[in-house]
């Protein structure tokens, strides 16, 4: 009932912004906003209790005002994530020379949303906003073949999907902007958004895997659950006007 009540809110104040003509609106910018960030996903409920980790990785996003001097938003967020991974290496001779290899097996997720902003104006160095989005979440687990060389540098020699799967996904967010520089007009964001998802088949490490294995994707075990997740982020986002 609460996330209703909220989302309901958040989708009023966005069409009375749209309604609502600003004063004197020649004598406003048109904004856009990209932006970029480091991400932290937490599974929640029965996500939580199949996948009982963080996925940790990063994203973006591009917003643009819907008309000058609305306090009102909408663009594009992605974000990719990786939860887990294991990895089996091996040394084959070639012409009489040892070669190191590794198969390496991650689970990954990748969300992607279309995004509407209510961000009133403030005078303040902070403004805060609240964020509606809807879109997907994509599960999927890839296999790296790789050679491993001397001082850490490897050669991709092949890489292929071992399960992906997509789903819905919305939800609410609600954040803060500092500015740092006026020029270029340079903005720390913090957000934490709550996205509900439906159910989804994805790949977790075993209760109880194998002591020894010839390939990675021998410790993982499909599951399917609904994928209910939070999101913090915090990255940097550069405002033009134009």
């Amino acid at each position: 009932m609460l996330r209703t009540i909220l989302l309901c809110a958040l989708l009023n104040a966005g069409v009375v912004a749209l309604q609502a003509q600003a004063d004197e609106p020649d004598r406003y910018p048109f904004y856009m906003q990209i932006g970029g960030h480091f991400s932290v996903l937490t599974p929640l409920e029965g996500f939580r209790q199949v996948l009982d980790m963080n996925g940790i990785g990063g994203g973006g996003q591009v917003l643009f005002q819907i008309g000058p001097g609305r306090p009102v938003f909408a663009g594009l967020d992605f974000s990719v994530v990786r939860f887990d991974e294991e990895a089996v290496g091996f040394t084959t001779t070639q012409n009489g020379f040892p070669e190191n290899y590794e198969l390496r097996t991650r689970t990954n997720m990748l969300l992607g949303h279309v995004l509407l902003r209510f961000k009133p104006f403030t005078n303040f160095f902070l403004q805060p906003y609240a964020d509606g989005l809807i879109g997907l979440k994509r599960p999927y687990t890839r296999t790296q073949y790789v050679q491993l060389f001397d001082e850490g540098e490897e050669d991709l020699i092949e890489a292929y999907p071992e399960l992906n799967d997509n789903t819905f996904s919305a939800g609410l967010g609600a954040g803060v902007q500092a500015r740092l520089t006026s020029w270029p007009d340079l903005l720390l964001d913090a957000r934490c958004t709550y996205l509900m998802g439906g159910s989804a088949r994805y790949l977790v490490r075993m209760e109880d895997p194998p002591a020894v294995v010839d390939d990675p994707i021998e410790v993982f075990e499909e599951r399917i659950t609904a994928t209910t997740t939070l999101q913090i982020q915090i990255g940097l986002t550069l405002q033009f006007g134009l």
